[in-house]
């Protein structure tokens, strides 16, 4: 019973700590999911505002490089001198409408730098010299500008076209270093192409981009690596020292499309350590609680089982120390009873009285007795030889005389005179059980039937009164301990209500049962018990 008592509240604790837990991970699962993706958010726009800050410099120059040439002479004094005074531009191409170069020029002698970026542009300009845009073949990366770019044969200007859809990028490596060509037409239709000195244009690029622990710098704990083509980190920011690998990384828009954006950080966890201690600390504060309360409705219930115990051993004692001297009673009634010479009407007449409450206090101590043993699973039998029609015969002389004063009739069908094994004592009180009923709320009847046979191993024992019976709803709940029926028969009738259940359990203790069998008036018990033949 303890066992089974600490099983419940064990589960009782640990089914609400897994819910909970359970719940507690889903939620912690749904809000980490939901802050990483904040967080990843957060960073891509950080790395989408160094990428727009960079592609307005480019933007800038698409402007600005068309507007500086617009009044520029052609010749090559001119654009020497130009060049000259933009450091930022590393050498000028120009070819006109007929696809002719005019810059480097192809009829005079050229500069070192001029040489020197005839040889990186070759397989830039022998395309531009057939007219041919075509990237592909060209090994040249084409990139649109802030107009559509052409991949194909330049069309012929329209007159006041202006160029306008005629601009791009042009991005080729040589050997190791990465080369950015701006071409257009401009008014005269002449395509005209700048190429930019890679040194500044890394230092530009780097000047636009946040210093660590400058004004500009808000990563707070992370950092953000600018990376070339090659791997290689152009520049950093931030004070986070990377450990592992980047959380993010973001490609640049063209035309430095081969560049990238690292952004490392521990921005993904932060918070989430915090939040699974809250759990882990709620599920420990709940846990304490639940096992409070287990162990003190454990205690509880173990207090109340050893009060219970101490309950039933003090009727066990009670009634053992009352049947002493009832023993006595009935037995020195019941010699006063056999003394003729003594016997007067009044004198004979409390003679009947004592036996009968003597009888009676026995009957009820018995009853007691059985109960504490079925409690506690001790109820056993003594089976020994005997016949079970001389036990009903007893149970009935002890009846006969109350139940003739009420004006009942008694009639004794029996059929089980064989010698057989069974409890004699067992037997006699659940037949004492059953007239005790039929004396207290079946009297009205006028009547009672008592049939006993035998088949097999089998004896059967029916006892039927025709008092007012047994209500349909107080079919099954009889044979519980305690339970007594409320009619206006039974109102006022004293009783403990344990004598059925008592009288069941010892059927069944001897492989039989005791069942309330259907009846049209009163109410008929059947006895079944299980008795070997013991032949003489």
């Amino acid at each position: 019973m303890k066992t089974k008592a600490l099983t419940v509240l064990l589960l009782i604790v640990l089914i609400p700590l897994v819910l909970l837990a359970w719940m507690g991970i889903r939620i912690l699962q749904d809000d980490q999911r939901l802050h990483d993706h904040q967080i990843q958010t957060l960073i891509t726009s950080q790395l989408q505002a160094v990428d727009q800050s960079i592609s307005q410099y480019f933007k800038m120059l698409e402007i600005e490089l068309p507007k500086e040439t617009a009044s520029l002479s052609k010749t090559p004094t001119a654009i020497r001198t130009f060049l000259r005074g933009k450091p930022d531009v590393r050498q000028m191409l120009i070819f006109d409408s007929r696809y002719q170069r005019v810059f480097p020029p192809g009829n005079s002698p050229l500069t070192q730098m001029e040489r020197g970026f005839l040889e990186r542009a070759g397989a830039v300009l022998s395309r531009l010299e057939s007219g041919s845009f075509d990237a592909q073949e060209s090994g040249v990366t084409l990139v649109p500008g802030s107009g559509p770019a052409k991949s194909q044969k330049a069309p012929e200007a329209q007159p006041g076209d202006g160029g306008k859809d005629l601009q791009g990028w042009h991005v080729w490596y040589s050997g190791a270093e990465m080369n950015h060509l701006f071409w257009w037409r401009d008014q005269s239709r002449h395509w005209i192409g700048f190429e930019l000195d890679p040194i500044r244009l890394q230092a530009n690029i780097i000047g636009l981009l946040p210093a660590t622990g400058g004004p500009e710098d808000r990563l707070g704990d992370a950092r953000i690596r600018l990376v070339d083509a090659a791997g290689t980190v152009v520049y950093q920011w931030g004070r986070f020292e990377p450990v592992d690998g980047p959380v993010h990384q973001l490609p640049l828009s063209p035309p430095l499309g081969s560049w990238k954006l690292e952004y490392f950080g521990s921005g993904l966890g932060t918070g989430a350590e915090l939040k699974w201690f809250n759990v882990a600390g709620a599920l420990t504060v709940v846990g304490a609680a639940l096992f409070g309360l287990a162990f003190y409705l454990y205690r509880e219930h173990t207090r109340e089982t050893k009060l219970a115990e101490q309950q039933v051993n003090f009727v066990n004692q009670v009634s053992h120390e009352l049947k002493t001297p009832l023993t006595n009673i009935r037995l020195y009634a019941e010699l006063l009873g056999e003394n003729d010479s003594q016997e007067t009407g009044q004198f004979k007449r409390y003679l009947d009285v004592i036996t009968s409450e003597s009888h009676r206090l026995s009957r009820l101590i018995s009853n007691v007795l059985n109960f504490a043993r079925s409690e506690k699973n001790r109820m056993i039998l003594r089976p020994e030889p005997g016949r079970v029609d001389e036990i009903i015969r007893t149970a009935l002389n002890m009846f006969a005389p109350s139940l003739k004063a009420k004006g009942v009739r008694i009639r004794f069908q029996p059929g089980a005179g064989d010698r057989v094994e069974f409890d004699p004592d067992a037997l006699e009180q659940i037949l004492n059980n059953i007239f005790s009923n039929t004396e207290k709320y079946g009297t009205s009847g006028e009547r009672l039937d008592i049939q006993s046979s035998r088949k097999d191993d089998r004896t059967f024992i029916f006892v039927r009164d025709y008092g007012p019976g047994i209500s349909k709803r107080d079919t099954d709940r009889i044979f519980q301990p305690f339970y007594r029926t409320h009619s206006r028969i039974t109102d006022g009738v004293t009783g403990t209500g344990i004598g059925l259940s008592i009288a069941r359990d010892l059927a069944r203790l001897h492989g039989g049962d005791l069942t309330l069998m259907p009846t049209d008036q009163g109410a008929c018990f059947k006895i079944e018990l299980h008795t070997p033949g013991r032949p003489e």
